[in-house]
């Protein structure tokens, strides 16, 4: 019989030292016999694994596709749509209102830094709509 661990004489009690292998399988059979499971993604953030805050859009997914770059955006709270702001090539700033969660600069030059501002709006009847603040992402082109 293979002997698992060693005796180790102490003074005020005996201890026995099981080698690491012997201590994680016994902690992931534990685990598995009480019902514990290790959570896959942060805790807070659901499936969450980009850590978004509750109170603003989202970015989903921000790539480079050929001469495209593409900007998706989504958020917890079901926003009625969105505000974008990017820079133009001729100074300043342009807004646009988006209600599909996505964006996309066409005809990309290389080695470009593309960044994009997006805050999220809840629409009221009477008044003006309800924003949040504004959120950043960015894509260098290759």
């Amino acid at each position: 019989m293979k002997r698992m661990g060693t005796m180790k004489r102490n003074t005020r009690r005996h201890t026995m030292q099981l080698p690491k292998k012997y201590l994680v399988a016994g902690l992931l059979m534990l685990s598995g016999i009480v019902g514990v499971t290790l959570p896959a993604e942060p805790a807070g953030y659901g499936t969450d694994n980009v850590g978004c805050s509750v109170d603003q859009p989202c970015f989903t997914r921000s790539y480079q596709s050929g001469n495209r770059v593409i900007f998706q955006f989504d958020g917890v709270k079901g926003w009625d749509f969105y505000n974008v702001r990017y820079a133009q090539v001729v100074g300043g700033e342009k807004q646009v209102e988006n209600r599909s969660g996505s964006f996309t600069f066409n005809n990309t030059i290389p080695n470009r830094v593309y960044t994009i501002k997006v805050q999220g709006c809840k629409s009221h009847t009477f008044g003006r709509s309800t924003c949040s603040h504004w959120t950043s992402e960015s894509v260098t082109t290759r």
